[in-house]
Parts: structure tokens; C-alpha cells; sequence
């Protein structure tokens, strides 16, 4: 029997992410509705041994009333201003597909920590895996290019945005139920789709060779 296409889904923000959790646990529903589906959820906790906070990933949820109760268990502010470790969800993430096909990672976040090289490693293993990074940067720091270049590694794609401008309640949902068609129906689903939020995918998913970051 084959298995539903999988995604991560990472919320890694270390400044105030409550607009972002919030619109995570809104649609996370309908996502699930758009076809045979697993998510599992990546998230920081709180800090044990600053200034890093642990990496926590879900098990495989299938359907909306798993994944929202882990939600609602899952959040774990930061209160001293430690940082996150990108690096965490992309070895996780690798690990994982190389159990068995992760057709999509989402993260979401506001900056990154650690070795760039190292990521873009890693990156480019889950590249050949057939995993695709999904980059969506919160308030993106300026002279930062990590998440795109991280993005681009994967021929996946990268979106930043300012929650303080943006109406964020309309566009993040409509890019994740974007990445979702992708993790389901691979590019032809995206470009069925036929909107802003595919478009914006699209344009960035080219079929570069590995080589070519």
C-alpha cells in the first residue's frame, strides 16, 4: 500500500511568533482536507541550557484533530532570548526521508544561527532525496540571505514577510495550502492551482542541477 505524502511543518520564530502559531493552528485543518496527508510538527521548546533552545518534533499526525491537540500542547515561548538552530530541523528532516519520502518542509522563522555551509550540506542531501525547503522569513534581517540561499539549495522556495504590514491572515494560509497541493500532487497540482500563492512558488522552483546551489 503506498504511503500519503509527507511534510514538516517547523515553526521556529524567536521573537513573538503568536501571530504565527496562531495561523498555523487556523488552517491546519484544511490542509488536511485537500488530500491523503501526513504532517508532522517541528517546534523549539523552552530553554533548557541557554542560549540554545532543544528541537522537538511530533510524531506523524494523519488527521486535523491529532495535530491540533498537539498544538495545543506544543508551544514553549522563549524568555531569556536564546536562539534556534535551523541546522536541527534540516538533520531531522533528512533522517526522515531517508526512512521514507518527505515530499515538502516548511519553516518558518526570523533568523538564523550556526554554520551555513553545514545547512547547505545537508540541504543538498535532502535535495537528492527529493525533498523540497519551503523558507517563509518573518521580518527578514537585512544583509541575511541564509533562508533563501537554503531554498534555492533545495529548488524549493522562499518567502519573507512582515506580519506588521502584511495581511498575513490571508497569505500564509494560502501558502501553506500551496505547499500542501505540492507535497500531494508535485508541480502539476501547483500549477493547477492557478493563484498568487502557486505563482509565487513556481517562479522560484526551478529543475537547477544539484551542483548548482
Amino acid at each position: 500500500m503506498t504511503k500519503p505524502p509527507r511534510m514538516i511543518l517547523a515553526v521556529c520564530a524567536e521573537g513573538d511568533d503568536a501571530l504565527i502559531w496562531d495561523r498555523v493552528q487556523t488552517c491546519q485543518a484544511e490542509l488536511f482536507e485537500m488530500g491523503p496527508l501526513q504532517i508532522k510538527l517541528a517546534y523549539f521548546g523552552a530553554e533548557l541550557t541557554p542560549p540554545c533552545r532543544p528541537f522537538i518534533a511530533t510524531r506523524w499526525c494523519s488527521d486535523a484533530d491529532d495535530m491540533a491537540d498537539l498544538m495545543d500542547r506544543a508551544r514553549a515561548g522563549c524568555v531569556c532570548g536564546c536562539f534556534v538552530a535551523i541546522s536541527d530541523i534540516l538533520e531531522h528532516a533528512l533522517r526522515e526521508t531517508r526512512a521514507a519520502p518527505v515530499q515538502a518542509v516548511v519553516i518558518i522563522g526570523d533568523g538564523f544561527h550556526g554554520e551555513l555551509d553545514d545547512a547547505i550540506a545537508t540541504a543538498m542531501a535532502l535535495r537528492s532525496a527529493g525533498t523540497k525547503l519551503f523558507m517563509f522569513e518573518q521580518g527578514r534581517s537585512p544583509g541575511s540571505d541564509a533562508f533563501r540561499t537554503l531554498a534555492e539549495a533545495t529548488a524549493g522556495a522562499y518567502v519573507p514577510f512582515n506580519p506588521h504590514i502584511e495581511l498575513v491572515a490571508e497569505r500564509l494560509p494560502g501558502l501553506f495550502e500551496a505547499v500542501t497541493d505540492y507535497a500531494i500532487g508535485g508541480i502539476a497540482a501547483l500549477e493547477a492551482r492557478d493563484d498568487e500563492p502557486a505563482a509565487l512558488l513556481l517562479d522560484q522552483m526551478t529543475t537547477k542541477p544539484l551542483t548548482g546551489g
